[in-house]
């Protein structure tokens, strides 16, 4: 293959590699990484779109120089030849391509890539939604953080939600604090204030808030939502392990298939567009997961759709090369 096709292809495969390892990155390991707008993979996915695009277009500047070598090589064929050799090398006008380069390694990292890319994509989906994830995303950007307040007073009588943990019953309340902004303190009414036992005046209570944002309110630093609560501790877990066997059995199947993968290394038209046509689909469905918060339900059906891109493009490219 020429060293243009061959740089720009491999810059793909490696842009590609580092967007999905970004994206399947937990919350918390890095700053930039914890809630949308998660702008650093949208310019990652740019990237690898550019890197693609270059590759496609230096795949067909390199068919369209050989087309014109064999032209003009069949052209002076005919030239020394009478004419019934001109008429024989009429019926073929080009010579086969040259077998492209096998490669075991390609094998392993584009086997690899497809699950860690659908990881990432279904990763997507894992964290806080809806209204609640966006307040969060707000209290985060502002520098908000846990502080231990004291009840001043308990309005009404705390409600039990049904729930115990270890013969304590849990009780549901709404309390009034004394919150220090950096404005002045200020008195918060916070409901939905969950604790085992009935809540008093004068306890210690862990509240969330931003100092410098008193127009964003105060919440209860454990109300997480069903998608951030379950996600991170099973959910997430889960979809490693599944894309680490799906990877290694999908790598194994083109290990052994390496002159099949040696074969979709070379850009035919019919072949790759209508799968890159399935991965721009794919990653189009993850960018409200990106820029947004959309609530549980749509939130994993959007994760899902763009999880399946990644193998809808095999599948094609399985079925026409």
């Amino acid at each position: 293959m020429r060293a243009g096709t061959r740089l720009t292809g491999w810059a793909t495969v490696l842009v590609g590699y580092a967007t999905a390892l970004l994206a399947v990155l937990p919350y918390g390991t890095v700053s930039f990484a914890e809630q949308p707008p998660k702008r650093h993979l949208l310019w990652m996915m740019g990237a690898t779109a550019v890197c693609a695009l270059c590759w496609i277009l230096a795949s067909l500047v390199t068919r369209a120089r050989r087309r014109a070598a064999l032209r003009r090589e069949a052209s002076r064929r005919r030239a020394a030849r009478g004419r019934a050799a001109r008429r024989r090398a009429s019926r073929r006008s080009y010579a086969a391509w040259p077998e492209p380069p096998r490669s075991r390694a390609l094998s392993w990292v584009l086997g690899l890539g497809l699950a860690l890319t659908s990881a990432a994509a279904l990763s997507q989906a894992v964290g806080p939604d809806g209204a609640h994830g966006r307040w969060l995303a707000e209290v985060n950007r502002a520098g908000g953080r846990t502080h231990q307040l004291t009840v001043a007073k308990v309005i009404g009588t705390p409600q039990s939600t049904g729930a115990a943990q270890r013969n304590v019953e849990e009780f549901s309340s709404t309390i009034v604090v004394t919150v220090p902004f950096d404005s002045g303190p200020r008195q918060v009414t916070v409901d939905g204030v969950r604790t085992q036992g009935e809540l008093e005046q004068g306890r210690s209570i862990k509240l969330l808030y931003a100092p410098s944002r008193p127009d964003l309110g105060v919440r209860p630093a454990g109300d997480d939502d069903l998608s951030s609560t379950v996600g991170r501790v099973v959910v997430r877990p889960v979809i490693w392990i599944l894309s680490l066997v799906a990877g290694l059995s999908t790598a194994v199947a083109m290990h052994r298939r390496e002159a099949g993968v040696a074969r979709a290394r070379r850009f035919e038209p019919w072949v790759h567009l209508p799968a890159a046509v399935f991965l721009a689909g794919g990653a189009a469905l993850a960018v409200p997961l990106l820029t947004g918060f959309p609530d549980t339900a749509t939130g994993w059906g959007l994760a899902a759709g763009a999880a399946a891109g990644p193998w809808l493009a095999l599948a094609w490219v399985v079925r026409t090369s």
